[in-house]
């Protein structure tokens, strides 16, 4: 699995600037968690390939596959091309879980009246909605 941001990416976002604290303890907090939220807003979004830029054609149109999903663009690494807004509801989540890593705070408590279901907070989610695959058609 690709991670949908990079370290650098998820520390600048933090603020964790201080180069006294590279590769420290908060590093590896970051290490577990943008995998984690990177496969949250995947699974969220229910197909993977929803989270990514589209490969197009010489036409400006998606290049699609044998499925008729659209394949995603690469980058100069070799790496799938995330979309901005999957980008910031990753760094949204993270920052919401790196600053209550206990899962306590407004950001993390779904109200009851809102329903089950939430694996992401309400921004990060309210950012992913328009590419989320419908449940019911």
């Amino acid at each position: 699995m690709t991670d949908l941001v990079t370290l650098a990416e998820a520390r600048a976002h933090l603020r964790l600037d201080d180069p006294d604290t590279d590769g420290g303890p908060d590093d590896l907090w970051l290490h577990t968690f943008i995998p984690a939220v990177s496969e949250a807003v995947l699974g969220w979004l229910k197909d993977s390939w929803r989270a990514y830029q589209p490969e197009l054609d010489t036409d400006g149109e998606p290049v699609l596959d044998t499925n008729g999903d659209p394949i995603p663009a690469v980058d100069t690494d070799g790496e799938f091309t995330p979309k901005w807004s999957v980008k910031a509801a990753v760094l949204v989540e993270l920052a919401s879980q790196f600053r209550f890593r206990e899962g306590e705070g407004k950001d993390n408590v779904v109200p009851s009246a809102d329903g089950h279901g939430y694996t992401l907070n309400k921004v990060s989610t309210a950012l992913l909605t328009p590419l989320r695959r419908p449940t019911v058609a």
